[in-house]
Parts: structure tokens; C-alpha cells; sequence
């Protein structure tokens, strides 16, 4: 993580969602040690759905497999709510289960971010960070709200880094050959670009 990312966590307003109630403390006590104190704990998904109409949080964390409504289902109705702020809510779902079909619902609900378990404190940080300061459209379409899909061909956003992805690296290296190009194009087609770059 860039050492130049910092945050204060103080003041943000959590809501996590687990029915395991162990699951909730660790997660909280992840939190805590992040300076983190302001904390709403919800076991189903009815108590989430009342704690989001009562209050507006910074961020929701959501265990994936819940009995009854799930935590998909839960980001679905996040998502669609009539109340704005509890529309936008950043959301990341915590789960066990990350074959690629898991991946792909959690994107498609709406969520920010899906992280695997077992936990650790430096990826949900890195997560949260990542949400925080995300540059990210937020998209409303009949089929889909939540943030911006698109950029898996193109890599991850700038504020990502290269990403994860077997082919993001080279993704990247393409991109900045492509732009490299195209300036050095662009000196040929005006000899004077490049002495008015180094002398602005």
C-alpha cells in the first residue's frame, strides 16, 4: 500500500453485517485498531435494512452468505433505496467464497469491493482507502446502480494501481507505450511542441 495514503478513520460511521456474531467483533476489532469507533452491528438482513434507515453510514461491510436474504441481496436493496445518501453508501461484501462466479454477483449488486476471507488487517484497509478515495462514476441504468463497472479490459482505475489481473501489467505497459507514441508522433508533426513543453 502507498505509504502516502493516509486517512483519518476517526469520524466514519461503519455498519457491519454478519449473522455470525464472532465474525462482526473481529471484523469490528479490525476497525478499532484503525482508529475506527463509531460501529453498527447487524446480525440479518432486516436489522441492516433498519440501521440504513436510521442512520447514514460512511461504509457498509457484509458478509456474503447470510440465511434469507444474503449480502447480495442486502447491496441490491442498498443500491435501490429511495433515500439518496443510503443509495450512495460505499459497500464491500466479505466472503468465503470467490470463485469467479462470486466475484461477478458481488460486482454486479453494487458493490465497491468484495475481499476473501480469512480477513487480514492490511487488504481491508487497502479496500477501504481504495473506496475513500475512489474516483469512480456511480452508475443508475433499469438494470444496474452502484459504482462503474467498466474497466476490466482497460485495468484497474489510476488510483489503483496495475492491478491484480495476469494481463494487468502488460494492459498498463501497452497504455503507456500507446501514449508514448502518440507524443512522439505528435513532436514529429510539430517540431516546436517540445521546446514549448520544457519551456512553459
Amino acid at each position: 500500500m502507498n505509504g502516502s495514503a493516509r486517512i483519518n478513520l476517526s469520524s466514519a460511521s461503519v455498519l457491519v453485517v454478519d449473522d455470525n456474531m464472532q465474525a462482526v467483533e473481529l471484523l469490528c476489532g479490525v476497525l478499532d485498531g484503525f482508529g475506527m469507533r463509531k460501529f453498527k452491528r447487524a446480525i440479518s438482513f432486516e436489522e441492516a435494512k433498519e440501521a440504513c434507515t436510521e442512520t447514514v453510514f460512511d461504509l457498509i461491510l457484509t458478509d456474503a452468505q447470510m440465511p434469507g436474504v444474503d449480502g447480495y441481496e442486502f447491496i441490491r436493496w442498498l443500491r435501490r433505496s429511495s433515500d439518496e445518501q443510503v443509495r450512495l453508501t460505499p459497500a464491500i461484501i466479505v466472503t468465503a467464497h470467490t470463485r469467479r462466479s462470486q466475484v461477478t454477483k458481488a460486482r454486479d449488486c453494487g458493490a465497491n469491493f468484495i475481499i476473501a476471507k480469512p480477513i487480514t488487517p492490511k487488504i481491508i484497509l487497502e479496500r477501504i482507502i481504495w473506496v475513500a478515495q475512489s474516483t469512480r462514476l456511480f452508475v443508475e441504468t433499469e438494470t444496474y446502480i452502484g459504482p462503474d463497472r467498466r474497466f476490466r479490459k482497460a485495468a484497474p482505475p489510476s488510483e489503483y494501481g496495475v492491478g491484480r489481473r495476469s494481463g494487468d501489467a502488460e494492459a498498463a505497459a501497452n497504455a503507456e507505450a500507446a501514449k508514448a507514441e502518440v507524443a512522439a508522433q505528435s513532436n514529429q508533426d510539430d517540431p516546436s511542441a517540445e521546446v514549448q513543453e520544457t519551456t512553459a
